[in-house]
């Protein structure tokens, strides 16, 4: 009798170690992330140590935000949904504020999407082929709530490390969608309208 407890002890010791590797490799996977470069245009030098320090800070909060929601898998559309309504949310309360960002200029403009993109990585932490399409839906919705061609946010995206005002954006709109899930509300620290403004002259 005493065989047979102890048999089904080592037994159940042994799935226990076999479900801890299991997690301990899907989790390293999310944690392998891109490191994020700085490019700075010729005469820029001097703010160099500002984007480096932005870039980290990037990097840091998309590490954080990833491991987080490693274990939560939505579908595709729910994810796009959501986007819509974050998205929809901080366009009114930019509008509400003064700022219309449909007339508003280039620069700024680039920060909004950078944002909002920064907002679709806090909602997605999926397997890649989802993400590549949610990055497509993602850059839809930038357009339509930017009224900008699609040729022209692939372009902001490109150059998103260049700035560290765009990496300021983006991390604000990485952590703003973070609080949104748990939420369903961002925090005005985490809003688009105080990331373009304490980063942009308006």
């Amino acid at each position: 009798m005493t065989g047979l407890i102890v048999g089904a002890v080592e037994i159940g010791l042994a799935l226990l170690l076999g479900i801890l590797a299991f997690r301990i490799i899907t989790l390293s996977r999310f944690q392998e992330t891109p490191l994020l470069t700085t490019t700075h245009p010729a005469g820029e030098s001097g703010s160099s140590h500002a984007s480096l320090t932005a870039a980290t800070a990037t990097r840091d909060a998309y590490q954080r935000v990833a491991t987080r929601h490693a274990r939560r898998t939505a579908h595709t559309a729910d994810l796009v949904t959501q986007l819509h309504i974050l998205t929809s949310v901080q366009m009114t309360d930019t509008r509400r504020q003064g700022l219309d960002l449909k007339y508003a200029s280039k620069p700024l403009k680039v920060m909004a999407a950078a944002y909002f993109y920064g907002a679709t990585c806090g909602l997605t932490f999926s397997d890649g082929h989802d993400r590549e399409k949610i990055a497509d839906a993602a850059i839809k919705v930038i357009q339509h709530a930017l009224d900008l061609g699609e040729v022209s946010v692939h372009q902001m995206l490109a150059t998103l490390t260049a700035s560290s005002s765009a990496l300021h954006c983006y991390r604000n709109g990485l952590e703003g969608a973070e609080y949104w899930c748990a939420h369903r509300f961002v925090p005005d620290e985490h809003s688009l309208y105080a990331s373009l403004t304490a980063n942009a002259l308006i």
